[in-house]
């Protein structure tokens, strides 16, 4: 996600991030009604065929995606900062940067955060089930927590490359790796995150932070700052797109047929972490599919989805401020709806397009003007 207001707009990208916007939204949409996975409100585990099958359905294709698209949000966070501390140096890009995440951090954690484990704890009369202590730390900002401990470590990396010696050991033209490279560097990334999800499995937040994905995260926002640098947007061809998009397929149908047949898996936790071979398994097709992502969801963006009209460019201006303030604006929906008697999976369908208007309308006449 850019949290840079001023600068050129790339169309493109704000595109991506508006789907990314939305997807988040809908995430946590679906977590409500599936109840699979952690958040402020979540109504009973489904029981009817039709929402159980379509829960399953989304959870078993989204799970592959889920960390793959917020390796994408790393991307585009590495991709705008070279030039925002360029424009502004050192000192000017950390306090901005501490003023644009940081105020949004302490408020969301002091403040909303535990106002919404308030209002559910109240609302559904029963104690919240974690030590409310860490949802000062635990919930959806984590991705800005993380974003700027990355920003401070660029700031630090420019000061320590900044001699003349170092700057002219650096290449002045680098072009994108081939795809056995980086499918080889995506497996090896795979492996190193399958020990990590040994003692870190992907649903604990150690210190409120994703730990099973970092190498991940970290690979992206490089992989931004780098791609800024050398152009690798503007390289990337359809040869990139087409390979890229035939291995994302080629995880899928891994994942489903060896895990659901050959390893037998019955329950998607398993996946999830531990010492196991489709914990190992998930490791490294997540991480082959972030790779893949990048090419694929970049490229075709670029290519198809390079403008934007008066709808788009509205969104795409309101779309921070619809990330920070959709916690609250999908608890208060989702519990005004939790007293009508519809099938989850029809309170999806309702809640999450109503969802992300309200939050547009508040981020586009209300906070932006703030």
């Amino acid at each position: 996600m850019n949290t840079e207001s001023r600068g050129p707009r790339l169309l493109f990208l704000d595109n991506i991030k508006i789907l990314f916007t939305i997807l988040v939204i809908f995430q946590h949409v679906m977590v409500t009604y599936s109840s699979q996975g952690w958040w402020y409100y979540r109504e009973s585990i489904p029981s009817d065929p039709v929402s159980s099958l379509s829960f399953t359905i989304l959870i078993a294709f989204g799970g592959l995606f889920q960390a793959s698209l917020m390796g994408l949000f790393f991307l585009l966070g590495g991709y705008f900062t070279p030039k925002s501390y360029d424009r502004k140096g050192g000192g000017r890009f950390l306090k901005e940067r501490l003023v644009r995440i940081g105020i949004p951090l302490l408020l969301y954690y002091v403040l909303i955060s535990p106002l919404l484990v308030s209002v559910v704890t109240i609302f559904t009369a029963q104690p919240f089930s974690t030590n409310p202590f860490s949802y000062l730390l635990w919930g959806p900002m984590w991705y800005l927590a993380v974003l700027l401990i990355f920003t401070a470590g660029y700031a630090l990396w420019r000061q320590i490359t900044k001699s003349d010696w170092i700057q002219r050991r650096i290449p002045k033209e680098l072009a994108i790796p081939r795809y056995i490279y980086l499918l080889l560097l995506a497996i090896g990334l795979g492996a190193l995150t399958y020990l990590v999800r040994i003692v870190s499995p992907i649903d604990q937040f150690p210190f409120g932070i994703p730990v099973a994905q970092i190498i991940q995260y970290i690979l992206m926002f490089t992989v931004g700052v780098i791609a800024v640098r050398y152009q690798w947007f503007d390289k990337m061809t359809r040869k990139h797109v087409g390979i890229w998009a035939a291995t994302i397929i080629a995880a899928i149908l891994v994942v489903f047929t060896l895990g659901f047949t050959v390893l037998g898996v019955t329950d998607f936790v398993v996946f999830t972490g531990g010492a196991s071979w489709p914990a190992l398994l998930f490791a490294v097709l997540d991480n082959i599919t972030s790779m893949g992502m990048m090419f694929v969801v970049v490229k075709v963006f670029k290519a198809k989805f390079n403008k934007q009209g008066p709808t788009l460019l509205n969104l795409s201006s309101s779309s921070y401020h619809m990330y920070l303030i959709h916690p609250p604006v999908l608890v208060g929906i989702s519990l005004g709806f939790a007293a009508i008697a519809l099938i989850p999976i029809l309170k999806m369908v309702i809640v999450f397009p109503l969802g992300v208007l309200v939050c547009f309308l508040l981020s586009h006449y209300i906070f932006r003007r703030l």
